[in-house]
């Protein structure tokens, strides 16, 4: 089945609260990439050449396109996307996938052998994958099948975080030609690959450090020496980090340099996590983990820290919680912190706007790198949003 574009539809964002108000879904990472990644990789291995379309919300639509690097375009990959508000204007022979749907490679090659054009398959009232000749119109045929690997708020992305991983490494290992790729590996490190590929991409693993797989190391991270890089850890790009990480996901330019441990949890872009420092992902009771107040089935599930946080020297953060945007933490992190607080345990305080991108600047500096403007228009339009739209 041939098609001229592929969109990607975002669902639930409020579900991805806070990283979706800063990130559109389609560039969540999840499984060592974001999530459109995983597309273009399933399109490169079908032979497909199609326009890909992203519908996010419209300051998304209108600062992402120059802010968010991507692996796959650092191995210089042909392919497009872009960013925009609706899909109106779209036309041809259209495949619709919804964020809903884990973007599992070998599961997207069987449904698209049984699909048409005016095709959809669902989950309930849960749209996952159609075929249409346009995309406001054009479904006569419904497949329900609810045994699809499936995504319902932020914590699916740690469930499935490592299994997506390890099921879609090989064709990811077929377009670089290797698992290693102008990276720095040294003698002294201990690279396990028993459950999993480790993939390195213009990184570095420094002696005397343990790497498990499945994992993936992008450009310009590195392991420091003495660490222990658990299963399922993703360093997506100019990381560095030390101490334990297990199933855990760190977006561009973020930190944690020190002996710490982050497990089960999402980090965004341009964050850094002091020293002793540690995230719990296990209660006591050895129970369910809720998060905003959601059963997530889930009886590990660490923390989600929004872009541009801060978290302070030996601040220890409770299973579930999510550090809002822009935040800076210190102490006891016992509750959710909304974006752009200064918190020390309980005690919170709005941070202005400017001294958050006064922060972001000196981060920047500090990483020896440059502040992207796009970059510093989002903050105040993810401050400006957080005034008034609630979670859930």
């Amino acid at each position: 089945m041939q098609f001229d574009n592929v969109v990607i539809i975002e669902d639930d964002y409020r579900n991805y609260y806070p990283l979706s108000i800063s990130t559109p879904l389609s560039d969540v990472i999840i499984g060592g990439l974001r999530y459109y990644e995983h597309v273009v990789l399933w399109l490169m291995n079908l032979g497909y050449d199609a326009n890909i379309y992203v519908v996010t919300r419209d300051y998304l639509a209108r600062y992402w396109q120059g802010i968010a690097d991507s692996i796959l375009s650092r191995l210089n990959l042909r392919y497009s996307v872009r960013y925009v508000h609706s899909a109106e204007d779209i036309n041809g022979t259209t495949l619709l996938i919804h964020t809903s749907l884990i973007p599992q490679i070998d599961a997207l090659n069987r449904l698209i052998n049984n699909m048409e054009v005016g095709t959809e398959v669902r989950c309930g009232d849960r749209a996952l994958l159609g075929i249409v000749n346009e995309c406001t119109t054009g479904i006569r045929d419904v497949i329900n099948n609810c045994d699809l690997p499936m995504a319902g708020g932020v914590w699916s992305i740690i469930r499935w975080n490592t299994e997506l991983l390890r099921s879609n490494s090989k064709y990811l290992i077929k377009v670089i030609g290797d698992k290693t790729l102008n990276s720095e590996i040294s003698r002294n490190a201990v690279i396990d690959e028993r459950a999993g590929d480790v993939i390195a991409i213009n990184a570095a693993v420094e002696p005397l450090s343990y790497v498990k797989g499945p994992s993936l190391l992008g450009p310009g991270s590195r392991v420091l020496p003495h660490a222990y890089i658990r299963e399922g850890t993703v360093l997506y790009m100019n990381n560095a980090v030390g101490g334990e990480v297990k199933n855990s996901i760190m977006d561009m330019h973020s930190l944690k340099e020190h002996f710490s441990y982050l497990g089960d949890s999402y980090v965004g872009r341009w964050v850094n996590i002091g020293a002793g420092s540690v995230t719990s992902n296990l209660k006591n009771t050895i129970g369910i983990i809720r998060y905003m107040g959601v059963d997530t089935g889930m009886i590990k599930l660490g923390s989600v820290i929004g872009d541009w946080v801060k978290v302070g020297i030996n601040t220890s953060i409770m299973s579930g919680k999510y550090i809002g945007q822009g935040s800076s933490v210190v102490g006891l992190v016992r509750r959710d912190i909304p974006p752009f607080s200064m918190c020390i345990n309980s005690e919170c305080e709005r941070i202005r706007v400017e001294k958050a991108v006064e922060v972001y600047k000196r981060f920047v500096e500090l990483r020896r790198a440059k502040a992207n403007e796009n970059e510093v228009a989002l903050i105040r339009a993810v401050y400006e949003l957080s005034l008034h739209e609630p979670p859930l």
